[in-house]
Formats: structure tokens, sequence, C-alpha cells
């Protein structure tokens, strides 16, 4: 009995240390890779039609890919196909082709034709589009479908074999490329869409490397991996956003950590360059301007109230440019992360932005600012109603207006802080003008056409991107003649022409242009070595999260 025991339990022990070679041998079981981030508030929508915000936009792009896409180059970025295999340009810049990958599946299992991609451009046709006016002036006989549904025009998108899809244009379309390359353009499955099963907004399916795996309101959304990535497998097993509104919570997780990217607070940062280890730090400029917006009562708001005496007065609005202390906003409240507005484009680099023009800016003036005052009719402030200031409530923001207030007050511009979440705060800032909100917006493609039309031509008020509401037929002019031009070198002195009259008008008050500072963990690759001046904050919109390790 005794030598039978000691038998078995030989084998026993020889059996245990088999499986514990054999598993050494064959590779040990690995850690999962999972790459923790922060948001400061939920994405408004993963529904690529509805985007408008460089958050929702950071989270979706993991999800989903475009026909074609930016790629970074040195300092260039440069265009490449995405789903797209190749695509083609007609002489007359009217017509392009492109060809489709074969063997690209959705999230749910099927294969991407070009069936997908005509269907998904064209919702970008429709009311529900957030982005309509961005095709419909011009794809071939989109505003009759747009007026009409079921009208028998001919929409110039066509998928013309299984995998080819054509699109024609009204008129050359310079930026027309660098259009489809934002998320919103992004190929999704009819059946998906349409299901009254779930909404696709926060039940998104795409053929990213990374599939929705779950949303926890409030809390989370985690992102899992796509397998059948077309372009391999990625390195990363998920990716978490975490739901942390205040900034020194996620700075301190990142320390602890608990996350593999953060910001750095305002008021934080020698400290946090102090904890940082080696290599933790990175820096690079954005093609970001932030600004302080000016409410016009125009189309169907002409007779708002709240928009008057600001939205109506340029001496009234000229005067905030002098203001403000710009200096002192960007070097001691931003602590070295912001250059002082000079213009409504980013300034160069590197990388360049493309038709940017040197210009004087506004130093902090106040003789000047309170001598406009007087010239508008408000001496010192005189008679001047409090002027409502709208902006969202994260400390960092706050800290920011309260800069920018203290500034107007001095010269007798008395302002009231309103303060809504992130995505109230958009929601009310396309709804209607607003008489005066904190905003930035960051270049959704690197040209002058995005922030100069998209942001100042009368076609696009509101949730389009006008949200001021302003109007001047000669800016419409400029940018629609430099749009349809198709070399840089005839387009840009058109658009510097109508930044020109925009900045005399002073439908925004440039602040700062945008330097990005953060952490990342020393074990994560392929985000500091692909990041571009598109990509703010920690969403990292633009980098292939394919190409993203965590060791």
């Amino acid at each position: 009995m005794n030598r039978l025991y000691g038998i078995l339990s030989a084998l026993a022990a020889a059996l245990a240390l088999f499986l514990f070679l054999g598993t050494r041998g064959c590779g040990e079981r690995r850690e999962r890779k999972v790459l923790r981030l922060a948001l400061d508030t939920e994405p408004k929508t993963l529904d690529p039609i509805a985007i408008t915000d460089t958050l929702s936009d950071g989270v979706a792009r993991k999800v989903h890919n475009t026909l074609v896409r930016f790629v970074r180059a040195g300092d260039e970025l440069r265009i490449e196909g995405d789903l797209a295999e190749r695509f083609e340009v007609s002489a007359d810049g009217k017509t392009y082709t492109f060809t489709l990958r074969r063997g690209v599946r959705f999230h749910n299992g099927r294969e991407v034709r070009a069936a997908d991609a005509r269907y998904s451009l064209a919702r970008l046709l429709t009311p529900e589009s957030k982005r309509v006016e961005w095709l419909k002036p011009m794809v071939v006989g989109s505003e009759e479908r747009y007026r009409d549904p079921r009208s028998a025009a001919e929409l110039g998108i066509r998928a013309t074999g299984e995998y080819t899809l054509e699109i024609r244009l009204n008129a050359p379309f310079a930026p027309f490329l660098a259009q489809l390359c934002t998320s919103n353009c992004a190929v999704v499955p009819r059946e998906a869409v349409e299901t009254k099963a779930r909404p696709f907004s926060r039940f998104p399916i795409g053929t990213g490397p990374f599939k929705l795996k779950e949303w926890k309101a409030n809390e989370v959304v985690i992102l899992e991996r796509n397998d059948d990535y077309f372009r391999g497998r990625p390195k990363l097993d998920e990716v978490r956003f975490y739901i942390l509104r205040e900034p020194s919570t996620r700075l301190e997780k990142f320390f602890a950590g608990e996350l593999d990217a953060a910001g750095i607070p305002y008021g934080r940062m020698k400290e946090a360059r102090e904890r940082a280890g080696p290599g933790q730090v990175l820096e690079y400029n954005t093609f970001r301007t932030n600004y302080l917006g000016i409410g016009m009562p125009n189309g169907k708001f002409k007779d708002k109230a709240d928009l008057r005496p600001f939205g109506t007065n340029r001496l009234l609005r000229q005067a905030l440019n002098y203001a403000i202390d710009r200096e002192y906003l960007c070097e001691t409240v931003l602590e070295g992360r912001g250059v002082p507005g000079k213009g409504i484009l980013p300034p160069p680099g590197p990388p360049p932005f493309p038709g940017y023009k040197e210009r004087p800016g506004w130093p902090k003036d106040l003789a000047k600012a309170k001598a406009l005052l007087a010239e508008a009719g408000y001496p010192g402030g005189a008679g001047l109603p409090p002027v409502m200031l709208l902006h969202r409530n994260d400390p960092d923001t706050m800290k920011v207006v309260q800069t920018l207030a203290h500034d107007l007050e001095a010269v007798g511009i008395r302002v009231e802080s309103a303060a809504r979440d992130w995505n109230t705060f958009l929601e009310m800032t396309e709804l209607e003008p607003r008489p005066l909100f904190a905003l930035g917006w960051v270049a959704d493609y690197p040209d002058p056409d995005n922030f100069l039309y998209v942001l100042f031509h009368s076609s696009m008020f509101g949730e389009q991107g006008n949200h001021t509401w302003y109007s001047n037929p000669k800016v419409d002019e400029l940018t629609e003649k430099a749009r349809a031009l198709m070399r840089m070198e005839e387009r840009a002195p058109l658009y510097q022409q109508a930044e020109d009259l925009i900045l005399d008008d002073a439908p925004w008050i440039c602040t700062y242009h945008v330097r990005n500072v953060v952490l990342i963990s020393r074990n994560v690759k392929g985000l500091r070595e692909n990041c571009t001046p598109l990509d703010t904050g920690t969403e990292f919109p633009q980098v292939d999260f394919y190409l993203v390790d965590k060791e």
C-alpha cells in the first residue's frame, strides 16, 4: 500500500513537472494588454454622421475606418488609402474612383462592399447628419436629394462594381480627399444602423482595430481587439476609456500606475515634470485655435435680444481684443501650453499649416480697449448690460474663463459665468447663437477651408460649424472661390483676404493656439511615434491603434 502510494505520488509529481515545463516551453500565458485612457465626459455619440466633437471622434476612430486616411510622414501629413486599396482623381478634378480592399469585414462578420461605402456617404446628405453641408454643395444631385429624398435626380455617389465606388462632384474641390479622411465619412453597415433593436450611436459596428465591448454610462467605455482587422491583429487586447471628470484625479491615477496617459492640470506643470520619469512627457504643436465666440443675430435669430449689443456692434467686439492679456494667459495660466492667438489659422509648426499668414496680433492695450468702448457708445462700460459667458464646467476651462472675465471687467465689461457639462454646452452652442462663449476648434483636416469656410460661411450656421452665426457676403465669396481652386498657391491669398475681413469683424476673439503636453507611460509604444497635430488631449484620434503596444 505504501509502495503503491509512493509510485502514484512520483507519477503525480512527474506529471506536474511535465505540465510546468511544457507550459514554459510552449510559451507562458501572457498578461492581457489593456491600454487605460481617460475621458473627462462621456462620448456624445459613436455614430459617425453625428460626431462634432474631438472626444467622440477619439473613441469612434478606434471602431471605424474611412476610405482614405491621414498618415504622419515626418513633419507632414499625407493621404493614403484606408478601406480603399487605391484611388484615382480625374483630370478635371470632378470624379473620384475608389477601389476597395477585398476581404475587409465589419465587426458583425460581413464583408465590406462598395454599396456600404455608398450608403454611408449618402447618410451624410440626410437631415439627420451633423455634417450635411460638408458634402451637399459639392456632390452631383445632392441638393435635390436633400430637399426631396424621392427626387429622381441621380446622386453622384454610386457603386460601379462590387468593390468600386465613384463620386462625382459639381466642380473641383481641393480639400475633398481630406474631408473623406474625417470620421464623419466612416463606412458602416446598413443593417446595424437601421435595426430597431438598439441605437447605433451607442452600439456601433465598424471595421476598426477595436470593437465596442461595453459602455457603462458615466463610468467606462471598453473596446476589445478585433482579431479580423484587415491590417493585422492589434497588439492590445483592450482599450479602456474611463470617465474621470477631474484633471487632478486623472493625473494622480497616472502616477499611481492606473492610467497609461494623462493631461496635466493647469497649475501643476512644474510638479508633473518633476514627478515624471524619463521620456514620459510628450510635447507637440497642434492645429487648434481657442477663442471667445460672439453670437450674431442672423437667420431665424435676427431678433434675438440677448445678442445685442455685442452681436450688432463691431467696435464693441474689437474692444474685447485689446482687453485680453494673451501673454499672461499663455505663460502663467497655461504654463507655456499656448501661443497667443494672432489669427484664426494655427501658426506654422513644425508642422506647417497651409495658408498661414503672420499677423501683429493684439497686445493688451487698456487705453485702446477703452477708446473703442467709448466710440461704440459705452464709455467705461456705462450702459452696457452684463454679458453671459457660456463655457464647459471642467476646472481647467474655469481657470481660463476667470482670467478672461477679469481682463474684460477691467475695462468695464461685466461678465456673468454660465458653466455647463460638455455635451450640454455643445448642444447649446449648436442650436442657436450665444452672446459669448468659450470654445476651441481642432482642425478636422489641415486646410484653411476647415477653419475659414466651415466656421464662417453663412451656409454653415450652428452644428455645421459656424457657432457664431457670422455672415459676410464677401467672406462667402472668397471662401467659395478658394475651395474651387486646386493649387494652394492660388487658394491661400483668397483665404488670407477672408481671414482679414473676419478678424476685422471680430466674431471671434482668438485667445490662444494649443501646444499639447501629455504624460505617457514608458511601457506604451506607438502613441508618441504616431501622434499628429490633429491629436489633442489623450484620445489620440488620428493614431492607428493597431500600431499601439504595451510592454
